[in-house]
């Protein structure tokens, strides 16, 4: 065999390849540079090896820091990519959150007719008699019904709505003080028999007594009728959207304390200071809910004289809000001033003819005493 042979390990078989050895040194690199294969023949002899290329130490090290800087490099760059993606999504979010209101208001935006038909609607409520009151419910209800996002006209309704209610209630409470009297006034003149035609007197009282009978049940079905389309109504109202418009908050505020002083609710009166607080102008809605709900829930003299005197600053600021005046006129019977009640629903009747409610309650007042003769 000669060295090339030797040095090569070309096999003298028919095929002419190479060929590596079972266990040549390239086949196990775990061995040594002079190792020999083992059981080699000598036809097959081991090929040299080139020996093992290594860095120095130091370019090692060199080679192995500048590898973790830029590991490092590129997960500081990963990271803060991370963070800034973070914080553009959050930007985005809360943009949307900023514009999502306005967003919102746009797309239930009603058309001006429709914010003018409201307007006219609460300026004719300020006539406070039941006919214009009907007329303002029944308009308010179509408006509501072509415009069922439109929450100023469905606050506006519960008000005409809770107006109706305090005024049955109010038509109630008077045939009671009536029926009481008239009962007071016979028994008193069949005790004392006098004057010459106490008999007849009482034969008239008892026929009114029989009239009253006869209006209390229809009146009293009718209240619990608009008690129970009030609360349907208002039911809306009663949980406030994440935003709303400063007229749209104010509204709803007016609506839900006319309606919790009309039914004498315990949270009436935090209701009213809330809408003292988001309501313009001389806040009239807030001095009459306190008012109205002195009347339904009964109040003791104290609160009543606070309330008539709150009225009566608002009828100087506001002379044509009739509420105000029948109101005040209800206190004043409460406070057993009919003298008082009689002047203040004389004034309703001059400003307004068809004010029924005013008159009803001018008839059930007693008499005016006789002006003495000097």
């Amino acid at each position: 065999m000669n060295r090339k042979t030797a040095l090569f390990g070309v096999s003298g078989s028919a095929g002419g390849g190479l060929e590596l050895p079972p266990e040549s040194p390239l086949a196990s690199p775990l061995r040594g540079p002079s190792a020999a294969p083992e059981a080699a023949s000598p036809a097959t002899p081991a090929a040299p090896r080139r020996a093992a290329v290594s860095l120095p130490p130091e370019l090692l090290a060199a080679s192995r820091m500048e590898g973790n800087a830029a590991m490092k490099k590129a997960g500081a760059g990963g990271s803060r990519n991370l963070v800034y993606g973070v914080l553009i999504g959050l930007g985005v979010i809360l943009a949307g959150v900023l514009a999502y209101p306005v967003w919102r208001d746009r797309a239930l935006d009603v058309p001006p007719a429709a914010v003018s038909e409201k307007d006219r609607a609460v300026a004719t409520l300020r006539r406070d008699d039941a006919s214009s009151r009907e007329q303002v419910i029944e308009n308010l209800e179509a408006l509501t019904t072509a415009h069922p996002h439109y929450a100023e006209a469905q606050a506006e309704l519960v008000v005409a709505l809770a107006l109706r209610l305090a005024d049955l209630e109010a038509e109630s409470e008077s045939l009671r003080e009536s029926d009481a009297r008239l009962r007071l006034e016979i028994t008193a003149l069949q005790r004392a028999q006098e004057p010459a035609d106490w008999a007849r007197r009482v034969s008239e009282n008892e026929a009114e007594l029989g009239d009253i009978s006869r209006l209390r049940a229809p009146l009293r079905a009718r209240a619990e009728e608009a008690r129970k389309e009030l609360d349907v109504r208002v039911a809306p109202l009663l949980k406030d959207p994440e935003a709303q418009p400063a007229s749209a908050l104010a509204a709803r505020v007016k609506a839900r304390a006319m309606y919790a002083a009309v039914t004498a609710a315990p949270n009436a009166l935090s209701l009213a200071e809330w809408l003292r607080g988001v309501e313009s102008g001389a806040r009239p809605w807030s001095t009459l809910a306190r008012a109205e709900y002195a009347l339904s829930a009964g109040s003791p003299p104290d609160s009543l004289l606070d309330a008539a005197k709150g009225l009566e600053a608002l009828r100087q600021d506001d002379r044509t809000l009739l509420r105000a005046y029948v109101l005040g006129a209800r206190l004043a019977i409460r406070r057993k001033d009919p003298e008082t009640a009689r002047s203040l629903l004389d004034d309703v009747v001059a400003l307004n003819p068809n004010h029924e409610l005013a008159r009803k309650l001018l008839e059930d007042l007693p008499p005016p005493e006789p002006t003495p003769t000097p």
